[in-house]
């Protein structure tokens, strides 16, 4: 419980300074295609497949407002735009909803992370 409100707080720290910057910060799946795919798309949702190898690092991006499944056991280390990394553990199964957000992770675990993200499009914050 507690690794899973670390990834809110989290959440809700990017999503900050999302809101500064964002429109020059590239999304996930324009700016790192090999972690992240699409698997579909509409005018109200985007379905992102996300795969980390162990070890393995992205590059600095942002997402809108979504809700991810978590398909592994996973911890990320998440370095912010200012700088600041936080670490965020989560079990398999465990499913979580976040506001808009920036961030670079690191998969910091010896085996493969994978979930699905449900981006909400043209959303900042997850309710309103």
């Amino acid at each position: 419980m507690r690794t899973i409100i670390l990834g809110v707080a989290l959440g809700v720290a990017s999503t900050l300074l999302a809101q500064r910057g964002a429109a020059t910060i590239p999304d996930a799946v324009t700016a790192d295609p090999n972690h992240y795919s699409v698997s579909f798309e509409n005018e109200l949702v985007r379905l992102v497949r996300v795969r980390y190898g162990p070890g393995e690092r992205s590059v600095m991006h942002r997402h809108p407002a979504s809700c991810a499944i978590f398909l592994t056991d996973q911890t990320f280390d998440f370095t912010l735009p200012d700088g600041t990394t936080e670490p965020a553990a989560v079990p398999a199964g465990a499913l979580g909803c976040s506001d808009a957000n920036v961030h670079l992770p690191q998969n910091i675990e010896r085996d493969a992370a994978e979930m699905i993200m449900v981006e909400f499009k043209n959303r900042e914050r997850f309710r309103e």
